[in-house]
């Protein structure tokens, strides 16, 4: 289907997908932070599956995070570990661009805003690999098209597609299917008002309530546990700076201003175009629901339960639901499309330019360095080069454990430490070696060097000269900032 003169929809649909893939076709190890250790839960579950008895680890199989695993999976078992991660985060932002297009379809709204919307694939949430939580987007807007559909009385069919629906966002992540039942309470309350329906619904969910009432004392005790933090008070959220940090964060330089830019003006301009009919050409719910994604960004905490970005996570939902919900600016829809496709199109290849940057010189030397490692190494992995001049965040602190999901092996670090992932520790890891080098790479100490094979050291020409001048570390290497080094034990230099 498409408007007069405009580009036909599956058209428009697969436009949106291509400039979405061209940042991932472009380089082997995308600029995601936690992407190498999500991957790693692989090779983690295909060593102890079958070997549960003598493994020193196990699988969750009912952990509220396991859908993303299956995706990565799925990538590893068809592209094979050099490209899983990638493949799998690729289908993740595919499904987003899908997931929009259709759900604005479905209900009429603009496919141009729906083409405009897809920037937001590449977010904050994108770069820092929080893979469970993203592929809990699509799985939401599943869960909003199920609640809002007009049915003349609620069936036993309607039942079981309403426990499917909430059956993925729990499978997804425990914050969208939290987020899942404040959406039906508010929507009930502001446009079914049906008392019945409501609690028919209710009733659906208590086996899934149930499940995460009974998880919540296992996590709220784990290593996952700390404070909520507020780094910021509720005004400072409003300025435009954070926002677009919020909706984006990914990248240094002006292109995610100008996209904040352009979809502030598109929001703008479709307001004052159409402000007579706007109560009539709004799409209540979607307005609902992004009201609702803005209050989280607004008062939720920055920090919660070890879950860093936990209020500005919200933001790129806020900004897809309010483009969803607004008409579009009256323009005529070639143009729209068009414009909409051209701004996506030109962010996915700045994106792309800056992708192909950080692998090609942030990333010099990683490969061969992962090619001369053994099997099943004990690797200790340091980066001292904490940023990136590229993307924003802590882009190297996981890049190690490329080496466990091509080698197996052990690390220094692992997110089998961490109680809600689907491979997990029998017991509680405590390290003989000083905690948390991932970080903090200055800390270790000449006896932690004992407990490892090799070390994969991330830094610049000095620093290498110094770790060769200090340490117990052979050079493997000596290209690149990403530099192998064999640990020569019982041997002082």
């Amino acid at each position: 289907m498409t408007g007069a003169n405009g580009i036909p929809r599956l058209m428009l649909v697969a436009l949106c997908c291509l400039a979405i893939a061209i940042p991932f076709l472009v380089v082997q190890y995308p600029p995601i932070t936690d992407l190498p250790q999500q991957t790693a839960q692989i090779r983690l579950f295909l060593d102890t599956f079958g070997h549960q008895d003598t493994s020193e680890y196990k699988i969750q199989w009912l952990t509220p995070y396991s859908l993303s695993y299956l995706l990565l999976g799925l990538s590893w078992a068809v592209f094979g570990p050099e490209n899983a991660g990638r493949v799998a985060m690729l289908a993740m932002g595919l499904l987003w661009v899908l997931a929009i297009h259709a759900v604005f379809f479905r209900r009429g709204r603009s496919g141009a805003a729906a083409a405009l919307a897809s920037v937001f694939v590449f977010n904050h949430i994108l770069y820092w690999g929080f893979y469970s939580f993203a592929i809990g987007w699509p799985a939401f807007l599943l869960w909003f098209s199920v609640t809002t559909r007009q049915i003349p009385r609620f069936s036993l069919a309607e039942a079981l597609t309403l426990i499917a629906a909430a059956l993925l966002l729990y499978l997804s992540h425990v914050l969208w299917f939290m987020a899942g039942i404040c959406w039906l309470v508010l929507y009930s309350l502001v446009f079914d008002r049906s008392i019945r329906r409501f609690f028919a619904r209710s009733v659906c969910l208590l086996p899934l309530a149930a499940a995460v009432a009974a998880w919540y004392p296992m996590f709220s005790e784990s290593s996952m546990a700390t404070p909520p933090l507020w780094a910021t008070d509720p005004w400072a959220r409003l300025s435009f700076t954070w926002l677009t940090d919020a909706a984006l964060g990914g990248m240094y330089g002006p292109a995610e201003y100008v996209v904040c830019a352009v979809c502030a003006g598109w929001t703008v301009l479709a307001i004052f175009q159409n402000r007579k009919d706007l109560g009539s050409d709004c799409d209540g719910p979607f307005l609902l629901v992004s009201l609702m994604f803005f209050a989280f960004v607004v008062f939720l905490p920055d920090k919660f339960m070890n879950t860093i970005r936990f209020s500005q996570r919200w933001m790129p939902m806020t900004m897809i639901a309010l483009l969803a919900a607004l008409p579009a600016p009256a323009l005529r829809p070639i143009l729209r499309q068009t414009a909409a496709v051209v701004i996506l199109s030109a962010f996915c290849l700045v994106t792309a330019s800056v992708w192909h940057g950080f692998q090609d010189k942030e990333l010099s030397g990683l490969k061969g360095s992962l090619k001369e490692l053994p099997q099943a190494p004990k690797l200790l992995g340091l980066s001292f080069i904490q940023h990136s001049e590229f993307v924003r965040g802590r882009p190297f602190i996981q890049v190690f454990a490329y080496a466990q999901v091509l080698k197996g092996g052990m690390l220094n670090f692992s997110f089998a430490e961490f109680s809600p992932c689907l491979v997990v520790y029998k017991k509680t890891f405590v390290s003989p070696w000083t905690n948390g080098l991932e970080w903090f790479p200055a800390r270790t100490t000449e006896a932690d060097l004992e407990y490892f094979d090799f070390v994969l050291v991330n830094g610049t020409e000095e620093i290498h000269r110094n770790i060769r001048s200090i340490s117990r570390l052979a050079p493997v290497g000596r290209d690149g900032r990403w530099r192998l080094y064999r640990v020569e034990h019982g041997t002082l230099k």
